[in-house]
């Protein structure tokens, strides 16, 4: 990623989230730089591995 075009500062340190969404493509942010400018961000889902997960419950409990 590159520097603000506005004031330089990094991308890759963002300032402010102003909000997350999960959407069928990935998730959308919305954030603001130290500078004020907003910028739309979309990180797409992307296979890999499962992190976590609970065996079912057995019946009767």
């Amino acid at each position: 990623m590159q520097d603000c075009p506005r004031c330089g500062w990094p991308r890759s340190e963002v300032y402010e989230v102003l909000s997350r969404h999960l959407t069928s493509e990935g998730v959308v942010s919305y954030t603001r730089c130290a500078c004020g400018e907003l910028e739309v961000r979309v990180q797409p889902f992307a296979p890999g591995a499962v992190v976590g997960a609970a065996d079912p419950p057995e019946p009767g409990r």
